[in-house]
């Protein structure tokens, strides 16, 4: 056995509880703990002054444990062998402990020179996993297994004592010391204390919606594990992790009381323990990937395209897209995101803005508070499609922001140039009218021209004959083999190689998610439908009534319609008013429903009610004939000088009408677009109330609607429109009257059709 002064080496593991390294050495003679502060990674481009603030307190909680066994931490500053060297010289070291580590190339480089150095002086040095990566792997077949028996196996307790050496300490070094520039980061305490306060709170509060919330940067701050760094530093195992994961699971399944969202949300987490390990194999088992494409016939893509000024905008949250600049405000402001919004970045920067990897790829390494060279790297050529193996993903900034956060909060409070910006418009500013007033820059890149022509260029670069053959290796590699596992389990049970797919009735549709990772292990729940699309300032009644409709493909289609329409024309109404109908009126109060066709279709006319006219505006001669029918059909109604009817919609009458956008001057130029299927739903959840609605159907267009209004409370009333080419029909059809008379039959209260005399928005 090994004789002499045992020297445990910490790296990227500062803790005491589950280090086989540290307990080994206990067993067999003095222990020598030492850490060293490395001038090649101090100055490392990844590397920056809150990085060695957390080091810090990680180091000073480790040698307060280690004191309380027996001997304290020994610090040191200088390259590995040389450190290494003159403590074997002076305290006589018979052996070397530490743990495996996949770090960056400049560690690896080191591990290789500690090898040789101890190879050449006959001392035994041993590195023990203390995750699921396999060192020197040839074979991702069984990777899962070793996985399994690794990260299940007990935790290793922590030494019951250990004798020291009476080496010097050293102590913990400050910037100042170092030569490390000191930075204003708000970042949580390191150490092992935190790490298990921050699992224990995940695990019984924090983390009970994980699965839902997890993706958006409003609700991912309290609801992720936020044990990233943790386990960037080692002061938790992975493997505590793990079992502490699956203990929890195992209560909330056997507690009938407990919350129903616990299991998926813990079983959702520990898919994303497994795929740690799944990445940081990618850099073990082919270091040049943090350097160069994985896949090498993917080379040239992008090294010939690099601009400079995209890059600074992208790293400075200067890009005109506000979830974007949000979200690298965030990141330089607090060193974290979450993993939804930090692959979205990765997308944005070399997808749409066409940047080469690498150098993103630094600044966001020596941002990250969590940095870990084998996840980082992995993803960063995952989501800029170098890998080769996965399918392409381009995430559109815009829609995340809208699906991630839907009233802005984040926006607002990271980009506070665009607080006065309407709600409707927070997600696209560009789109608004008083965008020029803005303190904020324009879009960089035309989004969905950039999101194109990225895809054409990595669709004709993966055409190429050498494309399918880089593939191939790198599955071999690196590909995850869970749906292998299974065909060949289905094979043996005599089964067909894929199951049976679902029958027209039961199949469920569902949009793929953007960036939730491989199933490396079944583990995933079912993926959930995609986010409504909900309006700022709508009703609870009308969300909860309409939450199908606005999650629905139909209208994520629709939405993107109107985009590129008000990017190119001039639409009616101005986006923040599209939906006052529905505003206006919550469905509890609706009395009545009229209904139009389309908005109307000049400069300063629509404003989200139907036949209704800002004031000041010119009264239509729609609305002048509906005036003149209700002076002759409600005894002392005089005729109004404005045509708003905001004082209808707040009496329960819902102005709706069954398109809710046009160009200007192109009456009718978005029917069949989507809106009629939206509006329909409206229609259907008014003839869902219990209590008596009168519908007023006014036209021919209007009247095809009857057939929605199935509820045999409700009353309908139909009559000519009240359009100059149809007035003659429609006056004495005495609508209003009849409408006070159905609702006063049901109790519910006549209209007061006079409007007020002068009126403001």
């Amino acid at each position: 056995m090994f004789g002499g002064v045992q020297l445990v080496w910490f790296k990227k593991d500062l803790r005491v509880r589950d280090h086989a390294p540290l307990l080994e050495a206990a067993r067999r003679g003095p222990v020598l703990p030492l850490y060293i502060y490395e001038p090649e990674q101090l100055g490392h481009e990844e590397f920056a002054g809150h990085h060695l603030s957390y080091l810090n307190d990680c180091l000073s909680e480790l040698d307060l444990r280690l004191r309380a066994l027996g001997t304290g931490l020994v610090i040191r500053h200088g390259e590995a062998v040389a450190v290494l060297e003159e403590l074997r010289e002076e305290y006589g070291v018979g052996a070397v402990w530490a743990h495996e580590e996949t770090g960056n190339g400049v560690s690896y480089a080191r591990d290789r020179r500690v090898r040789a150095w101890a190879r050449e002086r006959g001392l035994p040095l041993t590195e023990l996993p203390q995750n699921g990566v396999i060192r020197r792997m040839t074979n991702r077949d069984g990777w899962a297994a070793t996985w399994e028996e690794r990260l299940s196996a007990p935790v290793v307790p922590v030494p019951e004592g250990l004798q020291g050496t009476g080496a010097e300490p050293g102590g913990v070094r400050s910037h100042a010391d170092l030569g490390v520039p000191a930075n204003a980061k708000t970042i949580p305490h390191g150490g092992q204390a935190e790490a298990q306060t921050t699992l224990a709170s995940f695990l019984a509060v924090r983390g009970v919606n994980y699965m839902r919330e997890m993706s958006s940067p409003v609700t991912a701050e309290t609801s992720c594990s936020r044990l990233s760094a943790p386990l960037a530093y080692g002061t938790v195992s992975l493997r505590e992790v793990v079992q502490a994961t699956r203990q929890r699971l195992a209560e909330v399944k056997g507690d009938p009381n407990a919350d129903p969202r616990w299991v998926r949300s813990l079983r959702s987490y520990e898919s994303r323990l497994h795929w740690h390990c799944h990445f940081l194999q990618r850099l073990e088992s082919e270091p040049q990937m943090e350097f160069r494409n994985l896949n090498r016939a993917l080379d040239g893509l992008r090294e010939d395209h690099w601009n400079q000024e995209h890059f600074d905008r992208w790293a400075h949250g200067q890009t005109g897209f506000p979830l974007v600049d949000a979200c690298v405000r965030m990141l330089r402001e607090t060193g974290w995101l979450n993993f939804r919004m930090r692959a979205m970045l990765v997308s944005f920067a070399s997808q749409h803005l066409w940047l080469h990897w690498r150098t993103p790829g630094l600044f966001l390494a020596r941002e990250w508070l969590d940095n870990e060279p084998g996840i980082h790297w992995s993803q960063m050529q995952m989501q800029s499609s170098t890998v080769g193996i996965n399918r392409v993903r381009i995430y559109s900034p815009t829609r995340q922001a809208r699906e991630q956060d839907e009233s802005g909060d984040f926006i607002r409070r990271w980009v506070p140039e665009l607080g006065d910006v309407p709600g409707d418009f927070i997600h696209a500013p560009w789109e608004w009218t008083g965008a020029g007033r803005l303190n904020y820059p324009p879009p960089v890149v035309n989004e969905q021209e950039a999101g194109r022509l990225a895809r054409a260029r990595i669709s004709a670069a993966r055409a190429a004959p050498e494309f399918e053959a880089e593939a191939r290796r790198i599955y071999e590699r690196h590909g995850s083999r869970k749906k292998a596992a299974m065909r060949a389990e289905r094979k043996a049970q005599g089964l067909p190689e894929k199951p049976p797919r679902p029958t027209p009735q039961t199949q469920v549709k569902r949009r793929p998610p953007m960036s939730d990772q491989p199933d490396l292990f079944g583990l995933n729940p079912v993926t959930e439908p995609p986010k409504a699309v909900m309006p700022a300032g709508l009703p609870q009644s009308w969300q909860e009534a309409l939450g199908a409709e606005f999650a629905a493909p139909s209208f994520h289609q629709l939405k993107d319609f109107l985009v590129a329409e008000r990017r190119e024309q001039t639409i009616f109404p101005p986006a923040p008013d599209v939906f006052n109908a529905l505003r206006f009126t919550p469905l509890e109060d609706v009395r009545v429903l009229i209904l139009g066709q389309d908005p109307y279709h000049r400069p300063g006319q629509a404003h989200g009610l139907s036949f209704s006219v800002r004031p000041g505006v010119p009264i239509p001669p729609s609305l002048r004939n509906i005036y003149k029918e209700l002076r002759e059909d409600i005894p002392g109604f005089t005729l109004p000088r404005h045509g708003y009817l905001r004082a209808w919609a707040e009496q329960g009458i819902l102005l709706l009408n069954a398109v809710l956008t046009v160009r200007e001057g192109q009456a009718n130029s978005h029917a069949n677009k989507g809106w009629e299927a939206f509006t329909d739903a409206v229609i259907r959840a008014v003839n869902a109330k219990e209590e008596r609605v009168v519908f007023v159907l006014w036209g021919a267009y209007a009247r095809k609607k009857k057939k929605l209004i199935t509820g045999p409370q409700h009353v309908v009333i139909e009559s000519a429109h009240p359009s100059p080419l149809s007035e003659a029909k429609f006056f004495g059809s005495r609508p209003f009257s009849q409408v006070n008379a159905a609702l006063e039959e049901a109790g519910r209260g006549a209209i007061d059709w006079q409007l007020p005399a002068q009126v403001q928005e």
